[in-house]
């Protein structure tokens, strides 16, 4: 053990190997996935309590991961705020104040003290932001409170962990109970990868709207790839309509294929990804100039040439007009054979120059959305609320992501790139927190009420946990990898997040986190302090 507090470097790597090699260990269908790192940090400060990490180190893990994931959910998060936002928002705050409703009379009831009961609270929901603080700028705060400040921490400590394991462990068993098809449930949601195919369509319908505004009049996620009109095959433009007898060549899912052969007329044999008039070619998006700006802001360039599929990460997607590229997609170019090689310097195609991405905007943007999370936002009572270095930088990334670019500055990371600093910064953070709230947890456990505290905060926990899943997912009718999702942004813990998002392997997850997260953390912070006054 000396070593390890002799060496932080070796004792952050040991913890981060050991906790990865631990979370691959599947027993019964369960095992933690990156989560275990934060359980092995944990574990080896609770036998030696003199272990710690430099905090620097951590939180700058904690602001890559969100920021990370903000980036890459930004562009869909605003529009969601417009609809099923709103929605999922309201459970996420009504639950929190269920819970601390409950709390401020299980802490009454059991007689735990106000600063005690507020350590309670934010380990439960694993949020700890300015609870000390707090307590020391109250100034109507009584005397014996103030002096007490370090008592929550204690409590934070005896709780906090239960406030991971907890969550993970409702998710896990209510995944089982309900039965849940995670593939099932994304395709049903419209995020699970897809396979798009290409298939000719003889015209017989006569009403048909242009080519561009076809898939939206009909409601189709389709785009057409060429039009063969009296033997002659060309990329359809603006303005171009199909006509009656024409063969059309329409790029979709199998599903939507199938709609469009109904709605435009009949579907024909033969493959027309190969012809003698037009070729197509698979290109890496390299170049900045071509990313952040939708589709239809590139057409100029793009002459005697049409994008027809993009794909992200695994994920095949339609291109249509309002598509974003971002560096690191792969793009399908169709196009005569002599054009395709200006399409390729075009897009850049350079597998090196997407790993060699410049790190200039995303450190412009992470230092940004610390100076954020360093603005402090009045509060009733005389505090104030300050987003940290967690909500600085998610809130930051949102607005960045959404954007995709600002002139020459491209904000997005490419996609291989986003996953990479994901995985370091969340295994770093959890290795850093989980020796932070194990200092003190193996000595808080020598006080007799510390099995009280700990019960009390597993009670909220668990309440939070599975009320939330139960009314969102069977009440509320909202996929259940969407609704632990939003847990884990209620609970604004990547632990959990990167938990479910490993058991579901989709994007629902994600989704319900960045679009809870923000609110969430503003909701907590503002309860802890209701619930200290209600206690005093």
């Amino acid at each position: 053990m000396h070593l390890l507090v002799e060496n932080q470097l070796f004792t952050l790597l040991l913890i981060m190997t050991i906790g990865l090699l631990v979370g691959r260990i599947q027993i019964g269908g369960f095992r933690l996935g990156v989560a275990a790192v934060l359980f092995v940090g944990l574990g080896l400060a609770t036998i030696e309590p003199d272990i710690a990490l430099p905090a620097i180190v951590f939180i700058m893990g904690l602001s890559l991961f969100v920021y990370t994931i903000g980036l890459e959910a930004g562009p869909d998060f605003f529009s969601s705020m417009r609809t099923t936002g709103l929605r999922l928002n309201a459970l996420a705050i009504g639950m929190i104040v269920a819970t601390m409703a409950v709390g401020v009379g299980l802490l009454k009831f059991l007689g735990i003290d106000a600063a005690s009961g507020a350590g309670v609270f934010t380990g439960a929901m694993t949020n700890t932001p300015a609870v000390v603080d707090t307590l020391t700028n109250m100034a109507s705060a009584p005397e014996e409170v103030v002096a007490a400040e370090s008592m929550p921490v204690v409590a934070y400590s005896l709780t906090y962990p239960l406030g991971v394991l907890g969550v993970i462990l409702s998710v896990a068993v209510l995944s089982k109970v309900f039965r849940i098809d995670n593939d099932q449930e994304a395709r049903d949601a419209g995020v699970a990868i897809q396979q798009l195919v290409t298939r000719r369509i003889e015209v017989t319908r006569r009403d048909l709207p242009t080519v561009t505004s076809l898939p939206h009049s009909l409601e189709l996620d389709v785009i057409v790839s060429r039009i063969e009109h009296r033997g002659t095959l060309y990329i359809p433009e603006p303005g171009d309509t199909a006509l009656v007898g024409d063969i059309i060549s329409v790029v979709g899912t199998e599903e939507e294929v199938q709609r469009a052969e109904e709605l435009i007329g009949e579907g024909l044999p033969g493959d027309p990804t190969h012809d003698d008039g037009l070729d197509f070619r698979r290109i890496f998006v390299s170049s900045p100039e071509m990313v952040g700006v939708p589709l239809a802001q590139l057409r100029s360039r793009l002459d005697g040439m049409l994008v027809t599929r993009v794909r992200r990460g695994d994920a095949d997607m339609v291109a249509t007009p309002d598509t974003v590229l971002q560096l690191g997609d792969r793009v399908r170019v169709v196009a005569e054979h002599d054009r395709l090689d200006r399409a390729t310097r075009l897009f850049g195609d350079s597998y090196k120059r997407i790993s060699d991405f410049n790190l200039l905007p995303l450190l412009a943007g992470l230092a940004l959305g610390v100076v954020v999370g360093m603005i402090p936002i009045p509060l009733p009572g005389g505090t104030a609320l300050k987003l940290g270095n967690a909500g600085g930088p998610l809130l930051v990334a949102l607005i960045l992501g959404a954007k995709g670019r600002t002139g020459p500055i491209v904000w997005q990371v490419p996609y291989g790139a986003n996953l990479a600093l994901r995985q370091f910064g969340i295994t770093v953070f959890l290795a850093g927190i989980g020796t932070t709230a194990g200092a003190g947890f193996g000595k808080a456990l020598q006080d007799p009420a510390s099995l009280t505290i700990i019960g009390t905060g597993a009670v909220l926990t668990f309440l939070v946990s599975l009320l939330t899943l139960i009314v969102g997912h069977k009440l509320m009718k909202i996929p259940f990898g969407q609704v632990s999702g939003m847990i884990a942004g209620m609970q604004t813990h990547p632990a959990v997040l990167s938990y479910v998002s490993d058991q579901t392997k989709n994007e629902l997850p994600s989704m319900g986190y960045t679009t809870v997260y923000p609110l969430s953390m503003v909701t907590k912070i503002i309860c802890a302090q209701v619930l200290l006054f209600l206690l005093l």
